[in-house]
């Protein structure tokens, strides 16, 4: 059905831009198609909560993070349409478009937005568990310095990204915050942290804004640039800034591993879960762990205080 759909999909775009022709977003967007792009996916969305359309709706999401500038007015605008849209359709819900429909509306409205930057994941030549130290010192986005060893007694989950990563960081938040979901209650046994390796461009309230997105218990973090470095060395995680010829020193992309790696109750390795593995797989293998760990804490999925750090 998906293969059938991008089908449909590529043939109306290219009887609407011409045959043959492949449309361009433009490279310097205007302010007000922007707004009138993120005002109409907010409807889109809203719509999809009330008709439960979620492949759409993490869709929405995607999109305003890979293609929409971050500011707070597109922020507010896409939120306001979106509730909006909601109680008009939850008011009628026998009216609810299909799944095709509103995936067509989200592509099209999508269409005047800024192209998204150029991204690949970092292919690993080697197996990317061996010689893993899980061992990192960052900062949350509310300023406070932590390591791994606050989160004593609960299992971590933690993936490597940036905010402008058009797709394969959004996917994982989006498939991390599923994984919360279908743990349920246990998900208070469970820490997942999302860390940078963008610090120069991905500020505390950046960070926590984008984290936010996708579901509030997952701590977003960062550091100096040297200690996310080391963060990433330790966890045999690669980056590497990509910047395109005649770029701006700020409009560049970063390749990097991608994955999900997952620590025991007292910080330890215990798996890494690869790039797009199925949700509900990473939620029954976080579950067998925490079977075998019966002593894990229940906290509440937001990060504890942590100590200063030692000198």
């Amino acid at each position: 059905m998906r293969q059938l759909f991008l089908f449909l999909f590529s043939i109306m775009l290219a009887t609407k831009v011409g045959a043959g022709a492949t449309p361009i977003p433009p490279k310097a967007a205007d302010p007000v198609a922007i707004a009138a792009a993120v005002k109409e996916l907010g409807q889109v969305n809203g719509i999809a909560l009330a008709c439960g359309h979620k492949d759409a709706i993490a869709r929405a999401k995607a999109l305003m993070i890979m293609r929409v500038p971050k500011t707070r007015e597109y922020g507010e605008i896409f939120e306001q349409a979106s509730s909006a849209s909601f109680i008009a359709q939850a008011a009628d819900k026998g009216s609810c478009p299909g799944r095709a429909t509103v995936s067509v509306r989200l592509e099209t409205a999508a269409l005047p937005l800024p192209a998204a930057p150029s991204h690949k994941s970092i292919t690993e030549t080697a197996a990317p568990d061996v010689g893993v130290n899980p061992r990192y010192l960052l900062q949350d986005t509310n300023g406070r310095a932590f390591m791994d060893s606050d989160f004593r007694g609960r299992l971590q989950l933690i993936s490597f990204g940036y905010t402008f990563c058009p797709d394969i960081c959004p996917t994982t938040l989006i498939e991390m915050a599923e994984v919360l979901k279908l743990l349920g209650d246990d998900a208070a046994r469970l820490q997942p942290i999302f860390i940078s390796v963008d610090p120069e461009r991905d500020t505390l309230d950046v960070l926590r804004s984008y984290t936010g997105f996708f579901d509030k218990r997952i701590l977003g973090a960062t550091a100096a640039p040297d200690l996310v470095k080391r963060a990433a060395d330790n966890f045999k995680v690669r980056y590497e800034k990509v910047v395109e010829p005649g770029a701006s020193p700020l409009q560049y992309s970063v390749d990097h591993s991608a994955g999900m790696y997952l620590l025991g109750g007292s910080g330890e390795f215990l798996t890494k879960f690869a790039y797009a593995t199925p949700v509900e797989d990473v939620a029954s293998r976080i579950r067998e762990f925490m079977a075998r760990l019966p002593g894990l804490a229940t906290g509440q999925g937001a990060a504890p205080a942590p100590a200063a750090p030692a000198r």
